[in-house]
């Protein structure tokens, strides 16, 4: 589920690559002063997106610490994990296409791709969190 939303990003940025190319999208609205506080927000937006939903992800879920007791595993909480995780590691693409239609800079979109690409690879569970979570030896 992660590799696949993680593909998606690159199928997001050759739409709008393509929409903006043949000129399916409206005129551009953000200004050139105005252009490099929305974009720098945005990014700082993400980082913090990311970085919120990884803390509360950490939150609900708990580290995995060791092998617990055997009433406690529950792959559930990986799995919830992951979804808030990839949740976050979303964000980033969403503003960065809001941005890319808004002021028509596509190769804008590289950075916002890149965070989310990070975010997507801190998202998807290690094999140690796998052991621990389902009580096996992988």
């Amino acid at each position: 589920m992660t590799l696949a939303m993680a593909v998606s990003v690159l199928l997001y940025g050759a739409i709008a690559y393509y929409l903006i190319q043949i000129g399916k999208v409206g005129p551009a609205v953000l200004d050139a002063q105005i252009y490099p506080l929305v974009k720098y927000g945005a990014l700082g937006i993400s980082i913090m997106g990311i970085l919120s939903m990884g803390f509360l992800a950490g939150r609900m879920c708990g580290a995995p610490q060791g092998v617990e007791a055997e009433g406690n595993r529950a792959p559930q909480k990986l799995f919830l994990r992951t979804i808030l995780m990839s949740v976050g590691a979303e964000l980033p693409v969403l503003l960065g296409m809001i941005l890319v239609f808004l002021g028509h800079q596509i190769y804008d979109y590289v950075p916002f791709a890149a965070i989310s690409l990070a975010g997507f690879a801190f998202a998807f569970p290690k094999k140690q969190h796998w052991s621990s979570q389902l009580g096996i030896d992988l």
